[in-house]
């Protein structure tokens, strides 16, 4: 089936009505930038880097608004949200334009369930624990409908790692996949993956899940209702998950039961990953990732909306707005959209001093667009590799193949949030050996690669190759600082050292001689001469016995004649 790839649409919190409750912050919570105190007076806005983690936390099928192209222009129409496939509005059978799923996926029910959470493993570099199943979260769900090639919907899980705590003591954890799809054609199309697993605390408040408006008077715009959960990992009626951010030295093992149209690239928020990738069954593959966190420094800052010029203008009606925690605004690009994500930092880096406001620890990763310069990149009948940085902001895509070498650019502020510390840039590049090897047209002896970055001469880099393992070639580089650099990687392998053989020496053909003309023999002109005939003689000594033949035989010396 094809799939087709649209560009991300930030639509965090920007149509489902939200009233914020003020949460009260523990010395463990997760550096949020929402909490920034904004004013509601109109004109104040807060500006920042948004995670690709946080758009989306709930499942919906809704009708999207096309972006515009313009800062002239404001955003067509509003989202239209609908409470199922027989909504007048999400009717399949009236083929309506832009359509959009988004399924949260399910913990497995039986060895035979398909697109769910296989397992969940959490622990550090020499133990992994097995996670246990607390319940899923209440919220919004769908039935599937395999007539319109649709998976049906469910909610946020939590588990339980009981000894591998949080980097605030907590051993719980959500665990979130979603599968973004869009109606084309009478039918829905795989796009874009995405699982992240955040460590929280449950707090009590006043809180409400995303749910089914249930006033029959009510809007398409008005069909969802949800009560401050953009402040949440989950939030339930009166219970909010609120993130931690993990601890030092954690290791997280995610297995996937995935549609096998769910292929091509991977990108992350990971360190040192290691991914597997088998057959589930005819229609899901089983996909693995393991990996430690990363800490991501932040960007955000405050502005004013009657200040902005024509690109801010033009960003401001494409990003979306969002309420921050003190009814004020909020908005900003993902950090996994260069062409927004990269001008906005360059922008504004003057601004807050290219230093960051707060770090998070986050553990997620997403399917991307293909990389462009080979076919060998654009296979998305399977898996072919995962990128991951701690970069402010990064390429959406996978690396690009050009000049020989695979392209991959990042984005960031200098500092940390003391204003002196730069900030140690990692980047990690997990692929199939047979990529590589189609790439370069290699052969199956090693594969080496060395790794060089563009814009980066005060940069020391520690380049560690990891090897080739399992079908899949392992790389990092760490120790980097930022502005907006290229990471290049390059991959080579040794020609194969040539065996002696040794020359063969020709042997000379025959030459042919003349043909001879028959000689007539000789008559003797006199008589032949008689040969001599040999005699045999018997010499004895002692015991022994010997016999001599010859013309004139002779005993041995100590011999006698017998």
């Amino acid at each position: 089936m094809k799939i087709i790839k649209l560009r991300k649409l930030v639509i965090l919190g920007l149509a489902i009505p939200a009233l914020f409750t003020g949460i009260a912050i523990a010395a463990g919570d997760a550096y949020d930038p929402l909490r920034t105190t904004v004013g509601n007076n109109g004109d104040n806005i807060l500006e920042y880097v948004v995670e690709d983690g946080a758009v989306e936390i709930n499942s919906y099928l809704a009708i999207y608004p096309p972006s515009v192209t313009s800062a002239d222009q404001t955003r067509a129409g509003k989202w239209l949200w609908c409470t199922g496939l027989n909504d007048p509005v999400c009717d399949p059978k009236k083929s309506p334009e832009y359509m959009k799923a988004t399924s949260m996926l399910p913990p497995c029910a039986d060895a035979t369930s398909e697109n769910c959470i296989d397992s969940v493993e959490i622990g550090n570099s020499t133990t992994l624990t097995q996670a246990t199943l607390i319940r899923s979260t209440k919220g919004i769900t769908f039935p599937p409908s395999p007539e319109y090639n649709y998976i049906g919907a469910s909610t946020t899980s939590l588990w339980n790692a009981p000894g591998m705590p949080s980097a605030s003591g907590t051993t719980t954890y959500s665990v979130m996949p979603r599968i973004q799809s869009y109606f084309r054609n009478g039918e829905f199309v795989q796009g874009d993956f995405f699982l992240s697993v955040v460590p929280y605390r449950e707090a009590t408040g006043n809180y409400q899940e995303n749910r089914i408006n249930p006033d029959p008077n009510a809007t398409p715009q008005q069909r969802y209702l949800g009560n401050g959960s953009q402040f949440c990992a989950w939030a339930e009626a009166g219970l909010c998950g609120i993130p931690q951010d993990f601890a030092a030295g954690a290791r997280i093992k995610v297995k996937v039961r995935l549609p096998k149209e769910i292929g091509g690239w991977f990108r992350g928020r990971l360190t040192d990953p290691v991914m597997d990738v088998t057959s589930f069954s005819a229609n899901n593959s089983l996909v693995s990732v393991e990996a430690t966190p990363v800490t991501v420094p932040r960007m955000a800052f405050l502005n004013k909306i009657s200040s902005f010029n024509d690109q801010e203008k033009l960003w401001y009606e494409n990003f979306g707005r969002f309420p921050a925690a003190d009814f004020g605004r909020a908005t900003g690009p993902q950090a996994g959209n260069p062409e927004m994500a990269f001008p906005f930092i360059d922008l504004y880096r003057t601004r807050v001093k290219d230093t960051a406001v707060g770090t998070n620890t986050f553990w997620n990763y997403t399917t991307t667009s293909w990389g462009n310069g080979s076919n060998c990149l654009q296979d998305k009948t399977k898996v072919l590799g995962i990128v991951s940085t701690n970069a402010l902001a990064y390429d959406g895509s996978s690396p690009s193949f050009e000049n020989q070498t695979l392209n991959y650019h990042v984005s960031g502020l200098h500092f940390m949030p003391d204003g002196v510390t730069p900030v140690q840039g990692s980047y990690n590049l997990v692929m199939r050996s047979d990529t590589a090897r189609c790439l370069y047209g290699f052969t199956n002896a090693p594969v080496k690669a060395t790794i060089s970055i563009v814009g980066a001469v005060d940069s020391p880099i520690a380049t560690v190759v990891v090897g080739e393992k399992n079908g899949w070639l392992s790389l990092s580089a760490n120790g980097f600082t930022f502005s907006e650099k290229t990471l290049q990687v390059k991959f080579s392998q040794d020609a194969p050292t040539p065996v002696a053989v040794p020359t063969p020496i020709a042997t000379p053909e025959p030459v042919p001689s003349a043909p001879s003309t028959p000689v007539a023999t000789p008559v003797p002109l006199v008589a032949p001469v008689a040969v001599a005939k040999k005699v045999t003689i018997t010499c004895v000594k002692g015991k022994t016995t010997k016999t001599v033949t010859a013309v004139k035989p002779i005993c041995p010396t100590g011999y006698k004649k017998k």
